[in-house]
């Protein structure tokens, strides 16, 4: 049964795992191709660049692009150093980070339980995680970037749609 949309969407194919050298090509496709900007629906510009793998893959933290990027491309077979955690779950999410980020059904600001201002949420038609989540944030107070994304189960949603939900522009659920 949806919670947020009437009908929600399948949701998009899931990555194979197979080289932290191929995961980054399918990162640079997915959010780095043409000028690296996804324009959402609810408004937002939100910018990548190379060194947001690391957390929207969730294969590493406290690394520099600039220092790794060589390693990882030269990493054919295996990830390495660079083992996706969490099972590779949020590596295998990526079209669906993206998705979330370029569609996403609801937009909240001030969650207090996330690091970014904002919280995108997007339902799909899946299980056992019927939800995606995109944390975003503003850098510099100019440029919108994101932070992380991870699918998200049922029971653990509403943990994410609170604050002020600034999309869609409708009347608030209630708590």
């Amino acid at each position: 049964m949806p919670l947020i949309c009437a009908a929600p969407p399948p949701r998009p194919t899931q990555l194979e795992l197979n080289s932290i050298s191929e995961l980054f090509g399918h990162f640079e496709q997915i959010f780095l191709s043409g000028d690296a900007k996804i324009q959402s629906r609810c408004g937002h510009i939100v910018v990548f660049f190379d060194h947001h793998f690391f957390h929207l893959a969730d294969v590493g933290s406290g690394l520099f692009m600039r220092d790794e990027k060589e390693t990882i491309r030269a990493t054919i077979n295996g990830f390495g150093k660079y083992e996706p955690n969490q099972s590779g779950s949020r590596a295998r999410h990526l079209n669906s980070a993206r998705a979330t980020i370029e569609e996403p059904d609801e937009v909240w600001e001030g969650n207090p339980k996330s690091r970014g201002r904002w919280v995108y949420v997007k339902e799909f038609d899946d299980l056992p995680y019927p939800f995606s989540v995109a944390i975003i944030t503003e850098r510099d107070g100019s440029i919108i970037v994101p932070k992380t994304s991870f699918p998200c189960k049922r029971g653990d949603i509403n943990g994410w749609r609170k604050g002020v939900r600034i999309y869609p522009k409708t009347a608030q659920p209630p708590d």
